[in-house]
């Protein structure tokens, strides 16, 4: 936590560097003497470097008047322009200090260090519970005297449905980690919070051997099938990690030239399964013993008694990673949450539900728009420029966590990946460099970007920029933010 906080503090410190010329209060008003030069500019530059795509973009100054407009009310797909809607649904309606609870339950008595009983684990969504934190619990019931468990280790997942998968997954995308399923019960295995995925690190050593295999945080429920040979230095890495579609299996196949590596996330099929075998592993470790190794899954009963409980960060830390690094497990259990918290449904369609709540209650009108997820996954989403620039604006204008909000989008040009995060290689000319504070988003043929810049007059403006129907558009929709920049 300590990392964190320090590090929220450098964010906050780089961006008042960057308005450090003007108050802030005073950043919204411009004067447009040559508003149709601009809207010019601006509309040669969408033709020129996009002629053949759906292209919608809306600007607005920080009085939240719009002051260029191309397409703006056209529904397009956000990609995950749809994060800035669930990220801002999320700290209006959990708060900035909410944090997630994972809990375990003892339904029974301990004599001389044996539980005569069942053993409760119960998950409420944590994306960042990881293997380290199964071990705290476990020593902890060790401290306590437990030894041996002479009945059942039971998951408690029931905080949210299951339906583990978001709506239109594609079947290719359902092996990593962007597609992972969620489950209340899910475990991380690094700092950026993919839950439900393993990561796993094949490392070619000895030629004509199989490469090295490291895996984080364990195996757990998948079976590791390692067909792939360690080659020459120098020949072609055709080297692949794929689960089968449907299975548990995971296949490591081609060939690794000797002294590289490759790593690939895998997504998990059964997020609580995988859990328990994890926690399992971690009593055994901690020395404490058990005789039943079937997995069950059950609500502890109302005379369980509560004897530890892990708390993630609080929400405002977790928004980092979540924002920079567009991480869609944490999306969509921020969606399934939200359902929960709100709607007493933890469900995908009572999430969404509560995103279009704290838009009318945002007096953001997104009446037609379409949600299918909270990540911007699926094909299916669609919002308009207007839509999303409107809710920068009443972000910026009226919510008390704009702050936290703001720091989390990634900026342009910053090579630490979680300050420049989807940005840190991209508007890197000097117009831009730090001054562009947007979220990114891709799917096939849509590129999106949206959030704020501060124009050559040292004034910052709102905008979003969404972009269809073409492939690879990432670098037009930069030079078309450049000349936005450049012009205002």
């Amino acid at each position: 936590m300590g990392e964190g906080n320090m590090y929220k503090k450098y964010i906050f410190f780089l961006i008042i560097l960057c308005l450090s010329a003007m108050p802030f209060t005073n950043i919204a008003s411009a004067n447009f003497e040559n508003d149709g030069e601009i809207d010019g500019n601006l509309r040669s530059t969408i033709v020129q470097e996009l002629p053949a795509a759906d292209v919608s973009m809306v600007i607005r100054n920080l009085e939240g008047q719009i002051i260029f407009n191309y397409n703006g009310d056209r529904s397009q797909k956000p990609a995950s322009n749809l994060k800035l809607f669930t990220a801002a649904a999320a700290l209006g309606e959990l708060g900035e200090n909410y944090r997630f609870k994972t809990n375990v339950f003892m339904d029974g008595i301990v004599k001389k260090g044996v539980l005569q009983g069942d053993l409760y684990l119960q998950g409420k969504g944590d994306p960042t519970l990881s293997m380290n934190d199964l071990k705290e619990l476990a020593a902890f019931l060790h401290s306590q005297g437990l030894k041996k468990i002479n009945g059942r280790i039971v998951a408690d997942d029931f905080y949210f449905d299951q339906k583990l998968l978001t709506p239109h997954i594609e079947k290719e995308d359902q092996s990593y980690y962007y597609a992972a399923p969620v489950t209340a019960l899910m475990i991380s295995p690094n700092k950026d919070y993919d839950a439900a995925s393993v990561l796993i690190e094949a490392k070619g050593n000895k030629e004509g051997k199989k490469p090295t295999l490291h895996i984080e945080p364990a195996k757990g429920e998948l079976i590791i099938r390692n067909e792939a040979k360690t080659v020459a230095y120098g020949q072609p890495n055709t080297l692949k990690i794929e689960r089968a579609f449907g299975t548990r299996k995971v296949y490591i196949t081609g060939n690794l030239p000797r002294e590289q590596t490759v790593r690939e996330w895998i997504a998990v099929p059964q997020p609580t399964k995988q859990t328990m075998t994890l926690f399992k592993e971690a009593l055994k470790s901690q020395q404490v013993d058990y005789t039943d190794t079937t997995f069950y899954r059950a609500v502890p009963p109302k005379n369980a008694h509560l004897i530890a409980q892990k708390q993630s960060v609080p929400l405002k830390e977790i928004m980092i990673p979540y924002m920079k690094l567009s991480n869609n497990s944490i999306s969509n259990v921020l969606v399934k949450t939200l359902g929960k918290e709100v709607k007493k449904r933890g469900s995908t369609p009572a999430g969404l539900k509560t995103i279009k709540k704290y838009a009318a209650s945002a007096h953001i009108p997104i009446k037609n728009a379409v949600l299918d997820d909270g990540s911007g996954l699926s094909q299916e989403n669609r919002l308009t420029a207007k839509d999303l620039t409107e809710l920068l604006y009443k972000i910026y204008k009226d919510e008390k966590w704009f702050n936290t909000y703001f720091n989390s989008l990634p900026i342009a040009g910053k090579n630490d990946r979680l300050t420049g995060g989807s940005l840190q290689n991209r508007l890197t000319s000097p117009l831009t460099n730090g001054r562009v504070f947007a979220k990114t988003g891709s799917i096939e043929r849509v590129n999106t970007l949206s959030g704020y810049f501060i124009g050559q007059s040292g004034k910052m403006y709102i905008f979003s920029l969404l972009v269809e129907n073409q492939e690879d558009t990432v670098e037009e929709i930069d030079h078309i933010i450049t000349e936005a920049a450049r012009v205002l």
